[in-house]
């Protein structure tokens, strides 16, 4: 083979490799195309998951002490509304003395107030609102997948000044993997992150860990034996 013909060969190879590689990218969807396939899943998932049974496993601490194990199993009645069913609820005992007592259970139940309705507040950044999602896609910054094939969507002044909602998004199958949440609820800066798995088109979460540093605070999430009724 003369040097000219091993040229014209090598030429061809790479344009041949070039093509290959060409049709083995997945083109890159744009904002509005993630924002239907998500929600497509999502819609998929909200459904499927009134079939369902769970149980919820939530551990709650201050300055590092256990303040609370609470279990309990969730399901949907026949009206459409989630229904808890306490299996277990133990908290840390209270002091001994009457007056420093009062003030301990004042203070819990201060507490415990705060964190039903930061819980409340965290679940709006679901975004089970379809406009406010189909805002949050159209003004998120998106990156490419990595070579796992998540996709990570992130936005600002979601529901908060200069909070921060980042999504990572399965592009296989278009189900969240991870969100983490920036946000301020109350004056009280909030840091969330979760975890996701999904189950028969059930993109549930498994696990989560909210922290209130102001507050000194720690609430572990643990979601598990998922059971579909029918």
């Amino acid at each position: 083979m003369n040097r000219i013909t091993a040229i014209n060969v090598a030429a061809l190879l790479f344009i041949f490799l070039a093509v290959l590689i060409a049709f083995g990218q997945k083109r890159l969807l744009n904002s509005g195309e993630i924002d239907e396939k998500f929600s497509q899943v999502w819609k998929t998932s909200e459904a499927s998951r009134k079939n369902y049974s769970w149980k919820e496993r939530t551990v709650a601490t201050r300055n590092d002490k256990l303040m609370e194990t609470l279990i309990e199993e969730l399901a949907y009645g026949s009206d459409g509304r989630l229904i808890r069913r306490v299996i277990s609820d133990q908290e840390a005992p209270l002091p001994s003395t009457f007056i420093i007592h009062q003030v301990a259970e004042d203070q819990k139940a201060k507490i415990v107030s705060f964190m039903k309705d930061l819980r409340v507040f965290l679940e709006k950044y679901a975004l089970t609102d379809d406009t406010k999602r189909h805002s949050f896609f159209s003004k998120a910054t998106i990156r490419e997948p990595d070579v796992n094939g998540q996709l990570v969507v992130s936005g600002t002044e979601v529901f908060a000044s200069r909070d921060t909602l980042i999504w990572w998004i399965n592009t296989r199958t278009y189900s969240l993997t991870k969100a983490s949440i920036s946000t301020t609820f109350e004056g009280a800066s909030i840091g969330f992150t979760a975890f996701y798995d999904l189950l028969s088109g059930l993109n549930y979460m498994t696990q989560a860990r909210i922290q209130v540093p102001s507050k000194n605070m720690v609430v572990q999430l643990q979601f598990y034996d998922f059971v579909r009724n029918n």
